[in-house]
């Protein structure tokens, strides 16, 4: 009884754990996107790992807002390796856990040295975009892992996952990927500082196709990418309704893919207003970290997994 109790108390501190990770990985994302719509990129000059030099330097309204960022990223850091480690010791011997572990670690690792990069050298729009990129797929791998965390710490029996046809797969990963692709180009879009190449919305400059050219096209064809964005995961969601698979997920997915396109419609008629700019971000990180979820149920086995109580170190198979 004795042991059963302090591994419930430890199942807790896990998900407690796992929850703080993911909602602080969150912070980072919306707050590097707040570093980006400010202007405060140079904040602390060109001095990495300290501020203009300092470990705690005087403070600017810049200065403030990159710091911060710093200070969060900095305990978010924490946090993460504390995760990964408790993860891979408990369930070492399994793929999934393990896997999206070190998928979390490795991408905060790339992260901050893509920030670091930005902060020492000049960084073209194509490499900050990637910094963006990279800092969503951080924040899906450490939703999934803490969703791991919590299902596998949990005290409820679950029944049979059902078979995931192939094609289900295929389509949830391929609209992944596509989705990935769409948020790239608007990260782009941002870091070119091409933004308003529409100033209006839905049409653009008052036309229902634009000339293509200069930072118009770029804008144009971002807008198509993401009308695209939308019917797929609504395509989706449909397709995983009839299969069984992550349908609540997929459906979490298509809602913030359309509420994802109406904040960019909001960045448009605020001409960049702070807070729409933080809310595209913010929606954008948790469209994905659900988009995320649909594919690794779709890669999930149908096994039977019964958990007895707190199941910290019970191990259902998936693939």
């Amino acid at each position: 009884m004795a042991r059963l109790k302090r591994s419930m108390k430890f199942g807790r501190a896990l998900r407690l754990l796992a929850a703080a990770t993911c909602a602080g990985m969150l912070l980072v994302l919306i707050m590097g996107a707040a570093v980006t719509n400010t202007g405060s990129a140079e904040g602390c000059g060109r001095s990495w790992p300290l501020c203009n030099g300092q470990f705690v330097p005087e403070f600017t309204v810049a200065t403030g807002i990159e710091y911060s960022h710093r200070a969060v990223t900095g305990v978010e850091s924490v946090l993460v390796v504390t995760l990964t480690i408790a993860m891979v010791w408990l369930w070492r011997g399994e793929r999934t856990p393990v896997v999206l572990a070190v998928l979390m670690l490795a991408t905060l690792v790339l992260q901050a040295g893509l920030g670091a990069g930005a902060v020492l050298f000049p960084q073209s729009a194509l490499m900050l975009a990637t910094h963006f990129g990279v800092s969503l797929v951080a924040f899906a791998s450490t939703f999934l892992s803490a969703v791991v965390v919590w299902e596998k710490t949990g005290s409820q029996s679950t029944g049979p996952r059902p078979r995931v046809p192939r094609g289900f797969r295929t389509l949830t990963l391929a609209i992944t990927l596509y989705v990935l692709g769409v948020v790239y180009l608007g990260a782009y879009v941002r870091h070119a500082d091409v933004s308003l190449g529409c100033l209006d919305w839905p049409l653009c400059n008052g036309q229902v196709v634009p000339p293509l050219d200069g930072a118009t096209g770029i804008v144009f064809a971002h807008r198509v990418a993401a009308l695209g964005a939308v019917v797929l995961l609504g395509l989706l969601a449909h397709r995983a309704r009839d299969v069984h698979v992550g349908a609540i997920a997929a459906g979490y997915a298509a809602t913030f893919g359309v509420l994802q396109a109406l904040s960019g419609a909001l960045v448009v008629w605020t001409r960049l207003g702070l807070f729409s700019t933080l809310l595209h971000a913010g929606l954008m990180g948790v469209l994905f970290a659900a988009l995320a979820l649909v594919l690794l149920r779709s890669l999930q086995t149908a096994e039977v997994r019964v958990v007895s109580g707190s199941g910290v170190f019970e191990r259902p198979g998936v693939a």
